[in-house]
């Protein structure tokens, strides 16, 4: 074999032992980890408190019964316009109770006692008329005796004396008639028939505003107990909001802060202002079945009322109150934080590979967070890093 041919078959092995090396090197070597990346930069970040809600007049001004009675059918419907001392509905008295035989027969019986009761009291007022004559006629009797000088002067006192009496005796037995004869009264009408069609003693219900009517609670001829509601009035145009916000969002909330009005059914959004804020918060159960307190945040809405005309009393809105602002903060994805050593990291990428960065972190709203110290504007960090992507390690992006 000659020696050129030696070193060509020493080349032709190293160097196929060389490709092989190298293959088996690419093969085994850690490939980057295919990543999504985001960016921190300086921006304005503002975070909210979103809650659901409702729209509400205002001053909703309640209709109702002031006494017991029947209410005539109400011609006005919800959305009809009314004008203040407007009579909305009527209610009559109610009829008196149907008697039964026992009943009818006590009162039967109640009605002849008062009937012979006031003969008794006709009696004695005749009787008291004759000796109110009787003591009259004998004082004038007496006087002219006394003018003539007969008759004693304590004779003449004690004829006035019986005089007086007398008179006094006729208007006692006068007034026992009037008495008697109420008494009558009222027995002859526990016994009367109910008057269909009577209108005596008619209320009106009649409207405290001008408005509209929001809702008809009470719409066909009924029967109403004292207090029972019939009629909501309010004025559409001066409408609130009404927040329904946890507990733990509520104290973080000022008055005067700037909200948002939005999913409300129109275009865009609605800018409002926190009214204020109710100190009581109200048990509720959520629709996992979570026991939460809420607390009522009422806001007034900014914009034009020809905006927003569409928006009626009780429809379903969703409120965002800011709750803090910044301006030009250093800001980076939600996405890419995660719980590190009790504190907050993230995956900074530097020439290819992700370096572990510790962070300190300020208000988020969800989706953006505060970066106090940890990252520099511009610096890519990777998004939803997972169990694959450790400190050193070679990322790519997806």
């Amino acid at each position: 074999m000659s020696l050129k041919n030696l070193k060509f078959r020493h080349v032709f092995w190293a160097g196929a032992a060389l490709v092989l090396v190298l293959a088996f090197a690419f093969a085994v070597a850690p490939r980057p980890v295919p990543a999504d990346f985001g960016e921190a930069q300086t921006a304005p970040l503002s975070v909210s408190v979103s809650a659901e809600g409702h729209a509400q007049v205002r001053d909703v001004f309640t209709v109702s019964a002031p006494i017991a009675g029947r209410l005539m059918r109400v011609e006005k419907r919800a959305g009809d316009a009314v004008e203040a001392g407007e009579t909305l509905a009527m209610l009559l008295p109610v009829d008196p109770v149907l008697l039964d035989a026992r009943s009818r027969s006590e009162a039967q019986a109640a009605l002849q006692s008062a009937e012979a009761l006031l003969g008794f009291a006709r009696a004695e007022l005749g009787r008291a008329e004759a000796e109110a004559d009787y003591a009259r006629t004998e004082l004038e009797r007496f006087e002219t005796l006394a003018q003539r000088g007969t008759v004693s002067q304590g004779a003449l006192d004690r004829a006035r004396l019986q005089s007086r009496s007398a008179q006094a005796a006729l208007q006692t037995a006068r007034a026992s008639v009037r008495a008697r004869e109420a008494e009558r009264d009222a027995a002859e009408a526990r016994l009367a028939p109910p008057a269909n069609g009577q209108e005596e003693g008619v209320v009106r219900l009649t409207s405290p505003i001008t408005g509209r009517v929001l809702s008809v609670e009470q719409q066909s001829e009924t029967v109403l107990a004292p207090g029972q509601r019939v009629l909501e009035l309010g004025d559409p145009v001066d409408l609130q909001i009404i927040a329904e916000v946890r507990s733990e969002d509520a104290v973080r909330i000022r008055e005067n802060a700037p909200a948002r009005i939005t999913a409300w059914g129109g275009e865009g959004d609605l800018r409002a202002e926190v009214r204020r804020v109710e100190p009581f918060g109200a048990r509720r159960i959520s629709a996992l079945g979570v026991e939460e307190r809420r607390v009522n945040v009422i806001l007034d809405i900014l914009e034009p009322w020809e905006d927003w005309s569409a928006l009626g009393h009780g429809y379903r809105v969703r409120a965002a109150v800011e709750v803090w602002r910044g301006e030009d903060v250093l800001t980076a994805p939600v996405a890419a934080l995660f719980r590190h050593e009790g504190g907050w990291a993230v995956f900074a990428v530097e020439n290819g590979r992700a370096r572990l960065r510790r962070v300190e972190t300020g208000p988020n709203d969800g989706r953006t967070a505060h970066i106090v110290s940890g990252l520099n504007p511009g610096e890519r960090v990777v998004l939803y890093p997972s169990d694959r992507i450790h400190d050193g390690a070679r990322v790519r992006a997806r």
